[in-house]
């Protein structure tokens, strides 16, 4: 637990009251050792050339920068300076050694010191502790410091005590030495109590390590903990969710640490005064160390629970409760690792949470998963600056034995593909000297032996990197198999693809061209495997999780001649899309329609822009056949049209699609050449394209274009021109009405303002007597378009074909 305000002031006061003796005894030997700062340079410099990998690392950082910086001798004169406060009171500010310079000598200049260490174990015991003393005194010289655990406190007050038992009665120049041995003491024997009535804190997975470089997630936890002091009520679950290792559990550790301290201190949001905090786990191997090898390996771990029922009697008896009528105490629990439980386990305990459950008692749960409840938080790996930040600090914090380069740091984190327990597992195997980075690149090699793999289709050997992947997706892919068992074939196409292009991304359109299946169903799974973190989605690519791989790869590569057919249509269709591009570059350029549809359309992607482009010139090559009035040509054009219509709709999904499709059957059948019509089919097309525009997110900006009044108007015409009057007034109306939202008042806002004229007369005219608002209606939009009648363009024609309709009703 961490330490209290008053514990930080003590302990604070402690370090700095032993500081000044100690500090003491190190000058007085170094200043009677050598008699002037040559004599003691050249002796550092002598210990540096002895350097070794079983050097301190402190060591083995400070020394050889102060040899080559040349600060050895000032280094000397600060001890001088040191030495002369022990003989006589100084009451000027002087420039004295601080603790780095202390531990610096006294680690180098072993021959100086062989009575300190023989207080100890031996010299490695003595340097780890004045490692530990070091950390806490820098910590503390910040007054807000409220980091320090009694993991910290312990090892140093019993490093403290052992040196003033140790040190001479005249260092003791401003405490007695019972004064500080007093505080020690008065430090061990602090009350360790947890200002919460009922807890497990004894039985939570508390690692070794210090968390580090989650703040922000941190402070997220907190925030739905107390809530906001505007609040009027508190959100009641949150999902934290992500891959395994990834750190989830370790953050919320954190946070329930942070709360017993808040509540020491009197620092929580809100008075929030848990009467209990409990926390159950459900997760059964973690990764670890092998001692004797040093190999990362899975053990298994005790659980707290692996059903519904077992976790719901174990709050209850935890809480001393039969049931939970009547009871309003305020507090959290924790369920931990949701996704090792049954599907059905997980919805009893989600209904559990949710409706049997009093809305004073919050929930956090994680999961590999995504799950529904109230709030849901993805907790993402390290990408390569973060990474190599937390490697940075991950090592201080853990005073970890580590010199690496930034090259060293940035390979670890590519190894580790940015997962927080790779990190921690590896930093501590290098800190050990149980492997190396070079060693840890031919453990991790997953790259050549999926080329191995892909060249005689034979097994993967056993490595670090088969163990951590067995780790992280075993319960995952067991799960969507279970889940999703009525669509394990499409699931199963897919990943075969992945096995295939495993090292590469692909985009959706590659998938449906290889699985043969259409967009929407591709494009459900694809956001499910996002889900369940297997797939990562940047931009219109997708790619496998690194870890993910093993098993894609072991489970899902299909047999020799397929996988060899499959990779010859995904490197062809790859030189397809360069050649597509680039042609697609070329006719944006020379055709600047082409370029503002492209724009106005929102059609970003690769995969978005060819069938876009391919529906484009597509309407001109049927037209062209159209022109020529041959029931053949129009037939077979036809033909060809539905064809690559369809090819086109499998790939992607944009309304640009829909929309040429409805123009195209729209033109077909008004050359009359052929005589089926396609009413239906061309409503359907126009209907499917707006409505994608205004119901999903990623086209929702099209509405914010003259194209999409453009759409709206066009297909109100269509409507009109098919006697459906009703229908089109309410797209023409809407037509109007973005363009003039958009400030355009063209030729074509006028011409849709007329045909609306027109259409409201034509509505009007069936049933006069009920529709009157309609004749009002096209004599407004009449006397606007005579208002601007010098404006009107090619609408001034249909524009006094109004204003003669409408004399015909008189009034006028």
């Amino acid at each position: 637990m961490y330490l209290t305000i008053k514990q930080h002031d003590m302990f604070r006061t402690l370090l700095m009251g032993f500081e000044i003796p100690y500090r003491a005894y190190i000058a007085d030997v170094i200043t009677s050792r050598y008699v002037n700062d040559e004599s003691f340079e050249q002796s550092m410099i002598s210990q540096n050339t002895q350097i070794s990998h079983s050097s301190p690392q402190f060591l083995r950082d400070t020394l050889p920068k102060a040899v080559s910086n040349h600060t050895l001798r000032a280094t000397y004169q600060k001890f001088v300076t040191a030495k002369t406060s022990v003989d006589e009171i100084v009451t000027a500010d002087i420039d004295i050694p601080m603790v780095g310079a202390i531990n610096l000598v006294s680690f180098a200049l072993t021959e100086c010191f062989s009575d300190l260490y023989s207080v100890f174990n031996d010299y490695s015991a003595f340097c780890d502790l004045a490692e530990k003393y070091r950390y806490s005194r820098n910590k503390l010289d910040h007054p807000g410091c409220r980091t320090l655990e009694d993991v910290h406190l312990i090892p140093v007050v019993s490093f403290v005590k052992d040196i003033c038992m140790f040190l001479d009665d005249k260092y003791f120049l401003q405490k007695t030495r019972e004064q500080i041995l007093s505080e020690a003491v008065a430090l061990q024997q602090r009350r360790q109590s947890i200002p919460i009535p009922k807890n497990n804190y004894s039985d939570m997975p508390y690692g070794e390590s210090r968390i580090v470089c989650r703040d922000e997630e941190i402070q997220m936890l907190k925030s739905f903990i107390y809530g906001k002091p505007e609040d009027l009520r508190k959100q009641h679950s949150l999902c934290l969710y992500g891959y395994g290792g990834v750190g989830k559990t370790a953050l919320v550790l954190e946070a329930l640490k942070q709360i017993v301290r808040d509540v020491q201190d009197d620092t929580t949001i809100n008075e929030y005064r848990p009467q209990y905090v409990l926390f159950f786990t459900a997760k059964q191997r973690r990764l670890d160390v092998a001692a004797e090898t040093g190999k990362i390996i899975e053990n298994s771990m005790r659980s707290h629970f692996s059903t519904a029922d077992e976790l719901i009697e174990l709050i209850l008896s935890e809480l001393a409760l039969d049931s939970f009528r009547k009871f309003k105490d305020e507090g959290l629990i924790v369920i931990d690792n949701l996704e090792t439980l049954s599907v059905g386990d997980r919805e009893r305990i989600k209904a559990f949470v949710e409706t049997q459950t009093p809305s004073e008692m919050q929930f956090i749960l994680t999961s590999r998963n995504s799950e529904a409840y109230e709030c849901n938080y993805k907790l993402a790996g390290f990408g390569e600056t973060a990474g190599v930040n937390f490697v940075d600090t991950y090592s201080e914090e853990n005073a970890l034995d580590l010199n690496l380069s930034k090259d060293n740091k940035l390979d670890l984190v590519s190894l580790a593909q940015g997962n927080t327990l790779v990190l921690v597992l590896s930093l501590r195997r290098l800190s050990q000297k149980l492997t190396t980075i070079e060693g840890m690149k031919s453990e991790f090699s997953n790259v050549n032996a999926w080329r191995a793999l892909r060249s005689s289709l034979t097994s993967i050997p056993s490595n670090a990197f088969e163990v951590i992947a067995e780790f992280m997706y075993k319960d995952t892919f067991e799960q969507i198999e279970d889940v999703f068992n009525t669509y394990k074939d499409l699931f199963y196409k897919v990943l075969k693809v992945f096995a295939v292009i495993s090292n590469e991304s692909v985009d959706i359109s590659t998938i449906c061209l290889l699985t043969k299946e259409d967009y929407p169903n591709v494009e459900a799974v694809m956001d499910i495997l996002c889900n369940y973190l297997i797939v990562e989605k940047r931009d219109t690519q997708y790619s496998l999780n690194g870890f993910a791989e093993k098993y894609i790869v072991g489970r899902f590569l299909p047999d020799a001649e397929t996988y060899n057919q499959m990779s010859a249509e995904i490197t062809s269709r790859q030189r397809d899309v360069v050649r597509t591009l680039k042609q697609l570059s070329d006719d944006m350029n020379s055709r600047p329609d082409l370029a503002k549809i492209m724009k106005d359309w929102l059609i970003i992607t690769d995969i978005d822009k060819i069938n876009a482009a391919k529906m484009y010139n597509m309407y001109d090559d049927v037209k062209r056949d159209c022109n020529r009035a041959g029931k053949f040509m129009v037939t077979s054009a036809l033909e060809e049209f539905l064809k690559k219509s369809a090819e086109a709709e499998r790939f992607t999904a944009h309304p640009y699609i829909k929309y040429q499709r409805a123009r195209i059957l729209q033109m077909i059948d008004g050359s009359n050449v052929l005589p089926e019509k396609h009413v239906e089919e061309i409503k359907k097309s126009y209907n499917s394209s707006i409505y994608a525009i205004k119901t999903i997110q990623q086209y929702s900006g099209i509405q914010q274009t003259k194209s999409f009044a453009s759409l709206l108007w066009l297909y109100g015409q269509y409507l009109a021109d098919t006697g459906d009057y009703g229908s089109a007034i309410r797209y023409l109306e809407e037509s109007k009405i973005s363009f003039e939202n958009q400030n355009i008042i063209d030729q074509e806002y006028y011409q849709c303002a007329t045909k609306l004229g027109h259409t409201y007369l034509k509505f009007y005219s069936q049933d006069r007597m009920a529709r009157l608002t309609y004749l009002r209606k096209a004599r407004s939009i009449e006397r606007m378009l005579s208002e601007n009648w010098v404006n009107l363009g090619r609408a001034r024609k249909y524009a006094g074909q109004l204003k003669s309709m409408l004399c015909q009703y008189g009034r006028y």
